[in-house]
């Protein structure tokens, strides 16, 4: 898969099936477009592409700086590669960018760098300043331009259309069970072991802390989860904590995993992939350490008897 970085770069092509847009998490409507496009565009003998931008336009647009993404965009470009994208145009969004009209997007990028024979998008698409590309108007400059306009059905989960700000309402929520229903996997992102203060290994429990490799990465809400490392084509059960240690009285905002494995040493100073399959409680402040550690074991036992039902509902 081609991937490339800035419009000045972008090649013209002499014919491409496309779609455009965020893509973020990549949810089973997603890849309802992505498989129509790269289907249609082996029939033809054409590249298929993708338009995205990074970073996630809300970032550049609104004053919330709560990080948001599913996936940062490495991730998201190696699950287009496995999916067979032929080409990436990953446009750097900017304020200067935003102001592009939806007329100029669709005449300078669309037709000019692409020439689609297929547009396929949802028909909740939009682009351009002040969403004014809608699907009215891609229908309209699609006739003009002679391009095939593809807009799949839309797919629905307990009457809620798919998205990628449903998938985010699960994980805030803390319902990480239910994320396969929508992504067709897990939740999880790519992090980096850092030191902490061995709070865990104290309490005969040890956890490597960890960090997002993404800025922007969305963070389940705090509590422990039953989770999945996955490092060097292995995989490990684990027992997640996110937040502030309360019983502690720390303030400082942490993220860590214990391994549920004899077999493995330790994670510290690797890069791995974490999945949070299932919440088992909220974060709690504990009278004592002893307190503390008898709920700690108590969830390590609801995390081991969950592991085998999860193998077997999900195959994993």
């Amino acid at each position: 898969m081609e991937v490339i970085r800035s419009i000045e770069n972008m090649q013209p092509l002499e014919s491409s099936v496309v779609t455009i847009g965020n893509y973020d998490g990549i949810h089973l409507g997603h890849q309802d477009i992505l498989k129509h496009i790269i289907e249609t565009a082996k029939k033809e003998s054409i590249p298929s592409c993708l338009i995205t931008f990074d970073p996630y336009p809300a970032y550049i647009l609104s004053n919330d700086s709560k990080p948001m993404n599913l996936q940062d965009i490495d991730s998201k470009l190696a699950a287009l590669e496995e999916m067979g994208v032929d080409k990436v145009l990953v446009i750097p969004f900017t304020l200067e960018f935003s102001r592009m009209s939806a007329e100029g997007f669709s005449e300078n990028i669309i037709k000019r760098l692409f020439n689609p024979k297929l547009i396929s998008v949802g028909e909740n698409h939009y682009f351009g300043f002040n969403k004014r590309g809608d699907i009215s108007f891609l229908t309209k400059f699609c006739h003009e331009n002679n391009i095939d306009l593809h807009t799949p059905e839309i797919r629905v989960l307990h009457g809620k259309p798919i998205s990628s700000t449903l998938t985010r309402g699960l994980i805030y929520d803390g319902l990480l069970d239910q994320v396969p229903s929508l992504l067709g996997k897990f939740y999880g992102f790519n992090v980096v072991t850092v030191h902490g203060s061995n709070r865990g290994k104290s309490m005969n429990y040890p956890t490597a802390n960890f960090i997002p490799l993404s800025k922007y990465q969305m963070i389940p809400e705090g509590g422990v989860y039953l989770s999945r490392v996955l490092l060097d084509g292995e995989e490990y059960f684990g027992m997640a904590n996110i937040g502030y240690r309360p019983t502690f009285n720390e303030k400082k905002f942490v993220m860590e995993v214990h391994i549920l494995s004899d077999k493995f040493s330790d994670l510290y100073d690797k890069r791995f992939y974490i999945e949070f399959l299932n919440k088992i409680r909220n974060e709690i402040k504990f009278e004592s350490k002893e307190y503390l550690i008898k709920q700690i074991e108590n969830d390590k036992e609801v995390c081991i008897k969950l592991i085998d039902s999860f193998k077997e509902k999900y195959e994993i």
